[in-house]
């Protein structure tokens, strides 16, 4: 265990990362204000019986800072798995295509004074943008086949690189990082914050799908106790075995439908880097961790988590 909890530093650490009231409050008006225009009953992508959910950052608390972009699923609850390729076949007597689907979608927003000049997309997206300071993302996505309800994934996701639809588990995904985190104290979503937070200081690359996969393969006990000691044992246990290693390992989405260590998910130059970076990292955190000495200790976490965020003093 570590010498120094410093719970009040933590504390505001995490009160500096998370995102304020006021980005929270932002991005819940902005997701009722566009699901509810997507989803009139009598509105203009009606034909397609549009249900929307939340996925993503907002929708997983994983955000940090700020919440600078929503993630909002539409699925198409009037069509199913695509007959052919790019198509899904006729309803209404239309023979429905991809491009139909995002132009039927984005068709509440165009006819919107207050969206109309914000939308973004073409032919190759893979979903429908709204830039309003807050980004909002939206992802068309229609049932598999056999399956009618809403509650049940996968869903069906164009993928525009392949031009094919393929299976996607935002929901599933979001429910089994909970799961995580209740079975690992607590501090499993803090984790991925942490992370997060340390590949935004050094302007790293990394997807956070990606670093919250990684963390999700970790044992429960990793994270368990207090900060100093939870974000010593995540970033050993990565630094632990070589870059190479883990590469060849099958490290599996939450939901088991993807390897993320491949070549279209998280190319290994970009692994190896992140992972050059957390050997540096774990190193401090286990000198900040073993310090005996608290204001040393302070200035190592200071060293890691920068001197703005993990101050000398905090007011109780």
């Amino acid at each position: 265990m570590a010498h120094h909890t410093l719970s009040a530093n933590f504390s505001y650490f995490f009160s500096r990362i998370n995102p304020s009231d006021s980005f929270q409050k932002t991005a819940l008006r902005e997701h009722q204000t566009i699901t509810s225009l997507i989803e009139a009953s009598y509105g203009l992508a009606s034909e397609l019986s549009p249900k929307c959910f939340l996925q993503g950052s907002y929708k997983q608390e994983t955000a940090i800072y700020t919440i600078n972009d929503v993630d909002i699923v539409v699925l198409c609850c009037a069509l199913n798995n695509p007959i052919v390729p790019g198509s899904l076949g006729s309803l209404y007597g239309k023979n429905w295509t991809r491009d139909m689907i995002f132009n039927t979608i984005a068709a509440p927003l165009l006819n919107d004074g207050r969206y109309r000049d914000k939308v973004k997309y073409h032919n190759g997206s893979m979903c429908i943008k709204v830039d309003l300071g807050i980004k909002i993302e939206i992802l068309p996505v229609v049932f598999k086949t056999g399956n009618s309800d809403p509650s049940t994934e996968p869903f069906r996701l164009y993928r525009p690189e392949t031009q094919q639809w393929e299976d996607g588990y935002a929901r599933y995904h979001q429910t089994w990082l909970t799961l995580k985190n209740q079975s690992a104290s607590g501090n499993f979503i803090p984790s991925i914050k942490v992370l997060k937070h340390l590949r935004s200081r050094l302007g790293l690359q990394a997807v956070s799908f990606h670093i919250e996969c990684l963390l999700f393969r970790l044992p429960d006990q990793i994270f368990s106790g207090s900060p100093a000691d939870y974000i010593m044992n995540v970033l050993s246990a990565i630094a632990s075995i070589p870059a190479e290693n883990w590469y060849h390992m099958t490290i599996k989405t939450p939901c088991d439908d993807r390897d993320i260590f491949t070549t279209s998910e998280w190319d290994y130059p970009g692994w190896e880097n992140i992972h050059k970076n957390v050997v540096t990292w774990s190193t401090v955190a286990l000198l900040a961790n073993q310090e005996a000495n608290r204001n040393k200790a302070i200035e190592y976490w200071q060293l890691l988590l920068g001197n703005d965020f993990f101050p000398y003093q905090v007011s109780q």
